[in-house]
């Protein structure tokens, strides 16, 4: 009897639970709202005595993303279902399910990829960019988003998520206290999802869904893009939650013979980077080794 080989895929960490701040729609619209109530500078006028002092306006702001619908189809006829040695309506659902979390990783990742807080690895700009990703870097993100006054995760740490290429490129950093593999940990932290090591307070998660800008640095290498962050830098909201339908052979007129079976999926959701206070993320672009 045949078996069916596991296909390779990449971590989806984009959509991990923590790594984002879940948004709620405003009932009857299909927006999702955050506000803001910036804070007042220090009031360092002395007061008059018997004056009252001057009010000052308790401002709010606030910044809005809509969501969308998105979904797919797959199918399968009689024959395929009566021939294969396979379970096809199991495989096509397993499949769906992937699909669709892999669609969904992907809109968050380009949401995160086209803000505008960013650093390169050498140059002032994408077009310029041809170093890969070192160690220093690192500690220079780390540090970028503590003077920004960033907070760090529960562990206090940030997170990173970067791609194999430029994981190889940290790895192979040999300076004093430098990387340190996540089988290593003496801590007993819980590891998260793609999770491979750690350095300079930064937890990095490895997928290959991260953001490639291809062809678009110097000498049309490859540019690839770290995602730094603090908790709550983007948010993901959705109004009708992902859901699976199943259409067996025979289900509807369109299929009289019964000759072909449907399942697919829908989901209508968003996702914003939150940085109307201030970005709590850095992206960093950078050449790497090709592997």
């Amino acid at each position: 009897m045949s078996q069916a080989e596991e296909e390779l895929r990449a971590s989806l960490p984009h959509t991990t639970p923590g790594n984002y701040e879940p948004g709620r729609i405003i009932k009857g619209t299909n927006l999702i709202r955050f506000a803001r109530y910036p804070d007042l500078s220090a009031a360092t006028t002395p007061i008059t005595q018997g004056t009252a002092p001057t009010s000052r306006a308790l401002s709010i702001e606030s910044e809005t993303l809509s969501v969308a619908q998105y979904g797919d189809v797959l199918e399968w006829t009689d024959l395929a279902e009566l021939d294969s040695p396979h379970d096809v309506v199991a495989i096509g659902a397993e499949r769906a399910a992937r699909v669709a979390a892999l669609t969904i990783d992907t809109i968050v990742r380009d949401v995160l990829a086209a803000g505008t807080n960013v650093k390169y690895s050498n140059g002032s700009a994408r077009s310029l960019v041809s170093a890969t990703i070192t160690g220093a870097m690192v500690k220079q993100m780390f540090w970028f988003l503590q003077t920004s006054n960033v907070p760090t995760f529960w562990d206090g740490t940030y997170r990173a998520i970067i791609t194999p290429e430029q994981a190889y490129n940290i790895e192979a950093d040999t300076a004093t206290g430098g990387w340190m593999d996540a089988h290593k940990y003496v801590d007993n932290a819980p590891l998260l999802s793609g999770e491979v090591g750690r350095y300079a307070g930064v937890r990095f998660l490895v997928s290959d869904n991260a953001k490639v800008f291809t062809t678009a640095g110097a000498s049309s290498a490859d540019v690839h893009s770290a995602y730094f962050m603090g908790p709550k830098s983007y948010a993901i909201g959705d109004s009708q939650t992902l859901r699976a339908y199943f259409i067996p052979r025979g289900g509807d007129h369109s299929d009289p013979l019964a000759q072909l079976g449907k399942l697919g999926w829908k989901v209508r959701f968003g996702s914003i980077l939150i940085d109307q206070a201030g970005a709590r993320y850095v992206r960093l672009e950078t050449a790497a080794t090709t592997l």
